[in-house]
């Protein structure tokens, strides 16, 4: 199966999570809104959802299929050398994993006063985060067996079960919400609870899938002859790949960061979760694409190929993320209204959480690009230079965002985002271009300028058509004149692409 069509295939399939997961966020919306269990939960789901990043959802992958690729490499082992340290790995991490568990859950009152300051000692979203927490967090080790049995499918190509395991997580979420929905527990404890535990749910079927993708491949784990040696080369794979964990949890981590900063806000945590789970499906078409697809490309390329192909692959995730991020920023109202406006989630709600989504949404891109840069670095050996990178990136987010907080609320701190998500691509790309692991043509160049063009002018089309085109009332209508815009900044953004297209080629057969 070639590049293009395993990229494809994991890109609809993400895109089907991604709408499943939208799904999923209207329901807990409409059940939880914008108040003191919705704030409650947001934080105790945050390390979780941390893990599904890391772990489930492909960015392990940057370190291990090479990992597994090498050793399978290895004259007169082959097959059982991977077994051994897919063996020992998954020992290794889940071992980590469960113990970590073990002691957030213990320590859970003292983690939710570091994740959320402002949460008063003793009231109700301190005490429903803390019961939340302990229920949730047995999530994290599911996530690290789903990150193994996900590696060992893509290292043999097995692409669409890996990426819909997490589809099978949000239908397993929405059937538990659309219990408590038919029941009437509306913005309840009992609802937050069941919510928390069907997450664990989730875990349990993202693995299931995963294990059954991985049946029948080449490294199999295998633990009766694991030695010491195993161990130490799975310590390495852990090693190799905090940097793409670091990278693949940027975003996630950035919230936690931000929502520290605004947690003495009622409603700002809740609010910038459901903003933040918008930016997802942009994030996670280009991190599952990185992932399963991009690394084990690169490594099958020269170093000068690998490096082109590193630059189209920028390329490839402007023209997704640049149009994706002027929509959000563009229509940011009618989109959260339309998906979350419904039950506990008032009108107000929506008008704060669409802010938040404006000003997120300006990090989009670089956010995006942060996933790209960081298969080329993991592929190219720049590990050291990656970590310190994104490290200086999450100080930088903790600094802007307490400061910005304090002078200007919610709002102003989320901008601390897309300021850390710039500095960490500039530092980045500028390491990789100096170390011969990314190089952009002409032609990219030309591209990536005239996409930023095409984008901006859907953006300025869509706000023209947004403003003469009166919101109407009801849901139904409300939706088809999402649709309307949407397809409209569709229309606009492919022909001005077309237009980017034919007009590079002409330039560049001419200079030819």
């Amino acid at each position: 199966m070639s590049l293009l069509a395993r990229t494809s295939i994991v890109s609809a399939a993400t895109l089907v999570s991604r709408v499943l997961g939208f799904a999923r966020d209207a329901a807990t919306a409409a059940v939880l809104g914008v108040g003191p269990v919705a704030d409650a939960l947001a934080a105790a789901m945050a390390l979780p959802l941390l893990a599904r990043r890391l772990l489930a959802e492909g960015a392990f992958n940057l370190a291990f299929i090479p990992a597994l690729a090498r050793t399978s490499g290895v004259a007169g082992t082959g097959d059982e050398a991977a077994g051994r340290l897919a063996g020992a790995t998954l020992l290794l991490l889940c071992g980590l994993l469960l113990v970590f568990a073990a002691v957030v859950a213990l320590f859970m009152p003292q983690v939710i006063g570091l994740m959320a300051p402002g949460f008063e000692a003793g009231g109700q979203r301190a005490d429903v985060a803390i019961l939340c927490g302990r229920v949730v967090v047995l999530y994290i080790p599911l996530a690290g067996l789903a990150a193994i049995f996900g590696g060992i499918a893509n290292a043999a190509h097995r692409v669409l079960l890996p990426a819909l395991a997490p589809a099978a997580a949000n239908v397993t979420v929405l059937a538990v919400i659309g219990v408590l929905l038919a029941k009437g527990l509306m913005e309840s404890d009992t609802a937050a609870f069941a919510i928390a535990a069907a997450q664990v749910g989730a875990g349990c079927a993202q693995f299931g899938i995963m294990r059954l993708a991985a049946k029948g491949c080449p490294a199999q784990p295998l633990f009766r002859v694991l030695r010491v040696r195993d161990l130490r080369a799975a310590l390495g794979v852990l090693r190799a790949a905090s940097p793409a964990l670091l990278f693949a949890g940027l975003s996630q981590l950035r919230f936690i960061i931000v929502v520290a900063a605004v947690s003495a806000t009622p409603g700002a945590a809740a609010a910038l979760n459901y903003a933040q789970r918008l930016m997802d499906l942009p994030l996670g078409l280009v991190g599952a694409s990185a992932g399963a697809v991009l690394v084990p490309a690169l490594l099958r390329r020269g170093r000068a190929e690998a490096a082109d192909d590193a630059g189209r692959a920028v390329l490839a995730a402007l023209a997704f993320a640049l149009p994706a991020a002027v929509g959000l920023a563009v229509l940011a109202e009618p989109i959260v209204v339309t998906l979350f406006q419904r039950g506990s989630f008032d009108s107000e709600d929506a008008r704060f959480t669409a802010a938040l989504l404006a000003v997120l949404s300006l990090s989009l891109p670089a956010q995006g690009l942060e996933r790209i840069l960081s298969a080329a670095a993991s592929t190219s050996g720049q590990i050291k230079a990656a970590e310190r990178i994104a490290l200086g990136s999450l100080l930088l987010c903790m600094v802007a965002a307490a400061g910005l907080g304090t002078v200007g609320g919610p709002l102003i701190a989320a901008g601390a985002v897309a300021l850390s998500a710039v500095a960490s691509i500039l530092a980045l790309g500028g390491v990789l271009i100096a170390r011969g692991a990314l190089r952009f043509s002409a032609p990219v160049l030309l591209s990536a300028a005239g996409l930023a063009a095409a984008s901006l002018t859907m953006g300025a089309g869509v706000g023209a058509l947004s403003a003469m085109w009166p919101v109407p009332e009801g849901t139904l209508v409300g939706t088809l004149r999402l649709a309307g815009l949407v397809a409209s900044g569709g229309v606009i953004y492919g022909a001005g692409a077309l237009v980017v297209k034919a007009g590079v080629s002409k330039a560049w057969t001419g200079r030819v």
